[in-house]
């Protein structure tokens, strides 16, 4: 009957070489493997791959064959004690799959589309800071960045709104009216009627500080051609730093004319002038916007995507690593056309600048959600309550609450400094606390507030981020664990496999209370309930065992041996068969036997950090290709970032002729979005 089908529709003249090569290579695959539960007649999670109108369709169907392809990536499927395809046809399924339905040139891959981004509230400071030396407080003075994906950085979701429009021109104002002198440097104090700004300078009675970062004369000529061209000079300095790139004769004449039309003016000064120009550049979209641009002749053989410019580059890694503009080295490299020949150098000289602190907060910080962690609410009296009374006080402050987030950050940036394995994240035998952290952690001879490395005993269960208060915090409720929390958290910040949010009829969980009679169930308890019912089972099952491996640690992230006087039973298995006995063994199960799941995530996370857009299906080989690099490298922290930098689409932008095509018919949604069956 097979043979029959395969040859109707064959005959029927609807064969594509997509088509011919799913009918020889993958459906054999698929009737060994998947069949028994997804064709004649069976339709598992309502998939039945014979129950399309033809195989042309079938083939076309790219959500599922991203649901398959992430499946038999983490072995999630065929399920447990069913065989499964070899390693070669796991290959063979993979590269049809992004060959011929995805479309992904291997040669040549699509860099993806392109969303123009503004800077976001961190990024507007530290530019700020560095192009003018005034600290703004653009969180204060900002309404909150929108996120998208987990993060502030996403293009898509960082719009302009009337008020944030307004608020940039009042900006622009008051940061140029703080950082940029109006008195000349040599002026005598008391010779002008101008009100100086900032501290005087003792000698002169004017304000000098700064001066030199935006004068390079200490005062202007009189005569005006050579006041004129001295104007020129400092606003071409000014904006080129500004705009991340050389500013145009035709805007830096609009420029000289709004400074000549200030400084012109009876009464008024040179540096008046100069100060209006530069809150035009402030308030200009190519400062607040990141604008890109391609190199001119970056056409070459066989390539259909140009590289990005020199500029572009720079401000691309200058962004990613240090969330803010590029200094003055990356931008020498960028004029000479050197940047992207001197690439390895410049990421390595950047990476151990301190301004690389800045990756590892706001990236650490979104990912891992610790940027929560000094605003949670929870009840400390409630949840200590629950564990029998063992502390009956705990002072959740401020200090504690940094220490926590400072821990899971301090981690993360010393695999990256050290770089070392990023499977450490996972698991370690190491970690960073201050006494009120080694206090909570049960830790001894830990004294100050400094924060500093521990080597942890052989047979303790910390050690990775899955085990620090913070990430254990963040994951519960204001009164209680959650191990449907936590457990959502490993499959969706470790694994990649979230499961998808619960449907609106679903029952809160503690409504499964009343078939305790009166008695107070544990978290486990309760789940089991929770799980017993139909609709809830599928995802339960895959969260549960999960979250309930962490509930020795209690929602302040104290160690625990039982939960309202019973004992605290921490074992599960993953839905991909492993079993395991505790949170020792189940951090044990994710670093050996799902590192490439976990490299995977982690690259898919960084790599929507770095570009601000959600990834897409263009996106799977470039992510593909970070993973085998991470895994021959043995995870060491150098193969992620320079894979990130020296991907297609970090380095590359879709062609034009792309883009128009695409522009005619309905944007495909990121696979972010989407909750993988």
């Amino acid at each position: 009957m097979l043979l029959l089908f395969v040859l109707a529709v064959r005959a029927s003249g609807g064969e594509t070489p997509a088509v011919t090569r799913f009918q020889d290579n993958i459906q054999p695959i698929l009737i060994d493997y998947c069949y028994r539960c997804h064709a004649d007649g069976a339709r598992k999670g309502g998939v039945a791959f014979d129950g399309f109108p033809s195989e042309l369709v079938l083939v076309g169907k790219r959500d599922l064959w991203w649901a398959v392809l992430e499946n038999v990536r983490s072995g999630i499927m065929p399920p447990p004690r069913k065989p499964r395809p070899s390693a070669q046809e796991a290959q063979i399924l993979a590269e049809w799959i992004k060959r011929d339905v995805f479309g992904i040139d291997l040669n040549d891959p699509d860099p993806g589309r392109i969303t123009i981004r503004r800077l976001n509230r961190v990024e507007y400071r530290n530019t700020i800071r560095d192009l003018t030396g005034f600290d703004f407080k653009a969180e204060e003075e900002f309404p909150p960045d929108d996120t998208g994906y987990g993060f502030d950085t996403i293009g898509d979701v960082l719009g302009v709104s009337p008020l944030l429009l307004e608020k940039y021109m009042l900006a622009a104002e008051s940061i140029v009216a703080s950082a940029v002198p109006t008195v000349s440097r040599l002026v005598p104090e008391g010779t002008v009627s101008v009100k100086v700004q900032g501290p005087l300078d003792p000698k002169h009675g004017t304000r000098s500080r700064n001066y030199d970062r935006f004068f390079f004369k200490d005062e202007p000529p009189q005569a005006d051609p050579e006041r004129r061209q001295y104007a020129r000079e400092i606003l071409r300095r000014f904006a080129t730093n500004a705009f991340r790139r050389p500013v145009d004769d035709r805007t830096l004449d609009r420029l000289v004319a709004i400074a000549e039309g200030i400084y012109r003016s009876p009464g008024r000064r040179f540096e008046q002038g100069m100060v209006r120009a530069m809150v035009a550049v402030l308030a200009s979209p190519r400062f607040v916007f990141r604008v890109e641009a391609t190199e001119p002749n970056a056409s070459r053989p066989g390539q259909t995507h140009p590289l990005v410019d020199e500029y572009t580059l720079a401000s691309r890694l200058s962004y990613f690593l240090w969330s803010t503009m590029p200094e003055q080295e990356l931008f020498r490299l960028a004029e000479r056309g050197e940047l992207r020949k001197d690439l390895a150098r410049q990421v390595k000289r950047m990476r151990e600048d301190s301004r690389a602190e800045s990756l590892t907060r706001n990236f650490v910080g979104q990912w891992l959600q610790v940027r929560d962690v000094e605003g949670f609410t929870i009840n400390t009296r409630a949840v200590l309550r629950q564990d029998g009374g063992t502390r009956t006080r705990l002072e959740l402050d401020g200090e504690l609450r940094r220490a926590m987030r400072r821990e899971t950050e301090m981690l993360f940036a010393h695999i990256e400094h050290e770089d070392l394995s990023v499977l450490d994240l996972i698991d370690s035998d190491y970690t960073f606390v201050n006494a009120k952290l080694a206090a909570l952690y049960g830790i001894k001879d830990v004294t100050g507030k400094e924060m500093r490395r521990v080597a942890l005993p052989k047979d303790s269960p910390r050690g990775g981020v899955l085990t620090h208060a913070s990430i254990l915090l963040v994951t519960s409720n204001p009164t209680r664990t959650s191990p449907v929390k936590r457990g959502q958290f490993i499959l969706d910040n470790i694994l990649g496999t979230p499961a998808p949010p619960p449907p609106a009829v679903v029952p809160p969980l503690e409504e499964s209370k009343k078939d305790f009679k009166g008695r107070e169930p544990t978290g486990r308890e309760l789940l089991a309930i929770h799980r017993a019912k139909p609709l809830c089972n599928s995802c339960h099952a895959r969260m549960d065992p999960l979250g309930l491996a962490l509930e020795n640690f209690n929602a302040l992230g104290i160690w625990r041996d039982k939960e309202r006087g019973q004992p605290i039973d921490s074992s599960g298995q993953l839905i991909s068969g492993e079993p395991f006995h505790d949170v020792r063994e189940l951090k044990r199960v994710l670093k050996e036997r799902h590192s490439l799941d976990f490299y995977r995530r982690l690259t898919e996370k960084l790599l929507t950090y770095a570009l601000g857009r959600g990834l897409d299906y263009n996106d799977v080989e470039t992510v593909d290709r970070i993973v085998e690099r991470l895994d021959r490298d043995k995870g060491r922290f150098s193969a992620l970032i320079m894979g990130v930098i020296e991907s297609a689409p970090f380095q590359k932008r879709r062609s034009v002729s792309v883009v128009t095509a695409l522009s005619t018919g309905p944007r495909e949604p990121s696979l972010q979005t989407r909750s993988k069956p």
